[in-house]
């Protein structure tokens, strides 16, 4: 069945794959503009495209989670300079710019399906204009491709974020009364745009917007708080979703193989590939993962202990490196590899010989099984974020949060986890805790290496206190890192004798104009100079 929906997807979008430089033009099939847009086979096709472009951010070295061995991130090293181009703002541009061909080509009088997909187009242009967003602020906004390279919609000024925002809003707005609902979705053509996918997208975006404008001081974040709740409650209430639950270790199991398919419908958007039979359609990524990058202490340290209570980092008591996994949160043990436990086809992990942090990753890495390349699909939105978007969304309006809300969300993803202790009202208050920091250390560790943590760290601004902090790894315990030896390790260690991955003054972040990109230098001057430059990047 995968392999039938990869081919639908990938064949369709060569036949309808767009220049960025001619967007009338259809090379492949010598069919004019005029000529093409005509049927709902050929609106389909188009959009096939837009799925073709997708690409996934689970390799995300920005934050003080996962570090790059021997290549340290420019951004959380402050080294970045205002590049001349960048995929970062071009290549967004190009979903857009073919979104807006499919949604301007809609028929006054569409016939079957067609508006469907001009749904998909909108939620597509909405993904990558937050992306932009997030990155960039302020934002010019074109909806409509360009009669010449003269046309004045190439060379607006930029329109303030909330504006942008509220277009977004529009765009997702018309998607969800137009896309199928998950569960009428044929198995034939799952991974496409549900309703669902199109409003946890719309939760998404408000949470982020909302937080952002809350925390850095920025105006008025309750409409967008209230978007957000609202929203994420209707997919709750719809109960299209639920879950993935197969038993002790269904966390660890959902980012395998048997997570795949329309029957896990926590995956509510979804980035497909091949299949094993057929590996046209593949990336390397579990290998990337497991030969160059590692989880930092920093990081790890938020996992909770087995009594829900905050992990203490305590060296001296470390005894063995698995010593430092046990009795936490069970996620952790699902996310990081113990010593000795098989790490993809490299044998036994081994901390360090195998890890430039000394801690593996295990999430996402089928153990025991060559998997390059890999087919196994990313999961893009889950339902677990939804429930995290919900509860954070909620407390944030209120400054406070029920145990029955609480109970609707962190509390199912503690169950399926197998993470026995309720977080609740009394449970905070009877330890002294926060309940802010609460839901926020449950976000992360439950997206781990889901490339969300750069942008909640900007969007809470804890990113000049975090990224600069020195970053941390396993703990060098003679005997237990092969033949490594204090005399044979290349990095330095703390007197504590943690392995040091990266020196505080090695780090850096201004948060005067680090909490925005810099825009590339090409596209101000391709403005006309109509784009200026962010605040202190000049």
């Amino acid at each position: 069945m995968k392999a039938r929906i990869i081919r639908c997807f990938f064949i369709s979008a060569i036949i309808t794959l767009v220049s960025s430089c001619d967007m009338n033009e259809f090379p492949e099939t010598s069919r004019t503009d005029k000529e093409y847009w005509k049927t709902e086979v050929d609106f389909k096709y188009a959009a096939n495209q837009l799925y073709a472009l997708l690409s996934p951010n689970f390799l995300d070295t920005r934050a003080d989670d996962l570090f790059l061995n021997n290549y340290p991130d420019d951004i959380s090293s402050g080294t970045r300079k205002i590049p001349a181009e960048s995929s970062d703002w071009s290549n967004p541009f190009k979903v857009i710019f073919l979104a807006n061909k499919i949604i301007e080509n809609l028929p006054k009088n569409a016939l079957g399906n067609i508006d469907r997909y001009v749904a998909e187009a909108r939620f597509f242009r909405a993904y990558n204009y937050h992306m932009l967003v997030r990155k960039y602020g302020d934002m010019v906004w074109i909806d409509k491709t360009p009669v010449n390279i003269n046309d004045p919609i190439l060379y607006q000024a930029r329109l303030p974020r909330e504006t942008i925002i509220q277009n977004i809003y529009s765009d997702l707005d018309y998607a969800i009364s137009k896309l199928p609902s998950y569960s009428s979705i044929d198995a034939t053509e799952y991974g496409r745009i549900s309703k669902s996918a199109a409003m946890a997208l719309k939760a998404r975006i408000a949470l982020y917007e909302g937080t952002y404008l809350k925390f850095h001081n920025k105006g008025n974040p309750s409409d967008n708080l209230r978007i957000a709740y609202e929203t994420a409650g209707l997919i709750i209430d719809s109960k299209e979703h639920k879950l993935f639950d197969v038993g002790q270790n269904s966390y660890k199991t959902l980012f395998e193989y048997e997570g795949e398919g329309k029957g896990n419908t926590e995956n509510i958007f979804v980035k497909l590939y091949g299949t094993e039979e057929n590996k046209q359609f593949s990336h390397n990524f579990p290998y990337r993962i497991c030969v160059n990058h590692g989880l930092t202490r920093n990081f790890l340290n938020l996992y909770l202990k087995s009594d829900g209570m905050p992990f203490m980092d305590d060296p001296d008591s470390e005894n063995t490196y698995n010593s430092y996994l046990n009795n936490r949160d069970p996620r952790l043990a699902q996310t990081v590899l113990k010593r000795l436990e098989r790490n993809y086809t490299f044998g036994p992990f081994i901390p360090y010989q195998q890890s430039r942090t000394g801690f593996g990753i295990r999430k996402y890495v089928v153990v025991d099984k060559g998997d390059q390349p890999s087919t196994l699909d990313f999961p893009l939105i889950r339902y677990a974020e939804v429930l995290l978007i919900y509860a954070e969304a909620k407390y944030e309006f209120n400054q406070a949060i029920s145990n029955d809300d609480l109970n609707k969300t962190i509390n199912l993803l503690r169950t399926r986890a197998r993470f026995n202790v309720a977080l609740s009202n009394e449970f905070i208050n009877q330890n002294g805790l926060n309940m802010r920091e609460e839901i926020r250390r449950e976000r992360s560790v439950e997206l781990a290496v889901e490339g969300h943590r750069y942008d909640d760290l900007i969007r809470w601004k804890t990113a000049e206190n975090l990224l600069p902090m020195q970053m941390l790894g396993a703990k060098f315990i003679a005997g237990e890192w092969g033949s490594a030896s204090l005399g044979t390790i290349s990095e330095k260690l703390t007197s504590k004798n943690l392995l040091i991955v990266q020196e505080s003054n090695a780090r850096f972040f201004d948060p005067n104009k680090d909490y925005l990109y810099p825009i590339p230098s090409n596209d101000i001057s391709q403005s006309r100079s109509t784009i200026k430059q962010n605040a202190n990047w000049n």
